[in-house]
């Protein structure tokens, strides 16, 4: 986890920041750094690690609507392996990169379940997406649509290949 997560003997103490978040928690040369937790007047929070005043290494971060995040920060943002759920049942496990679903990871809303690769908070590349009646897709998929070479199999078993280009069979 590198030096964001070491130990230190710093004071423990309180820092404003700018935006008005009250951390109570390890502080050096005056500013958060190590262990500590950090409270906002919108009901929001966030525990975890701190370097130089940002947000580094593992930490949660929830929000007033119950949605929070449980994994790995840097430089303030969601950065390594993480897990978000939503207020509203969705979620998704799996690699951030500066805030952003990026990598391998595994997503669930409205009843389907998609395990494959993510680029820009979207389904990219090559993945697999099962709704709740058991159909199933495998295949490549572009901005969050079924695209390219895949393979749909209905609940029936019946096996469609093909092309698919921004979600409809070619």
């Amino acid at each position: 986890m590198g030096s964001c997560c070491q130990g230190s003997q710093a004071a423990r103490d309180q820092y404003v920041f700018p935006d008005g978040g009250v951390y109570t928690g390890e502080l050096k040369d005056g500013i958060p750094h190590g262990v500590g937790a950090i409270s906002f007047d919108n009901g929001s929070s966030f525990e975890g690690h701190f370097e130089n005043g940002v947000k580094c290494g593992k930490g949660v971060y929830r929000w007033s609507d119950n949605s929070y995040y449980d994994g790995e920060f840097q430089n303030d943002a969601f950065n390594g392996y993480g897990e978000f759920y939503w207020s509203n049942g969705k979620w998704y496990k799996g690699q951030w990169v500066e805030g952003n679903m990026k990598g391998e990871g595994q997503f669930f809303s409205d009843g389907k379940t998609y395990k494959g690769e993510f680029e820009n908070d979207k389904r990219n590349g090559k993945g697999e997406q099962i709704w709740p009646n058991r159909q199933k897709y495998i295949g490549e998929w572009k901005n969050g649509k079924m695209h390219g070479k895949g393979q749909l199999i209905e609940p029936n078993g019946r096996v469609i290949e093909g092309e698919w280009i921004k979600g409809k069979k070619k």
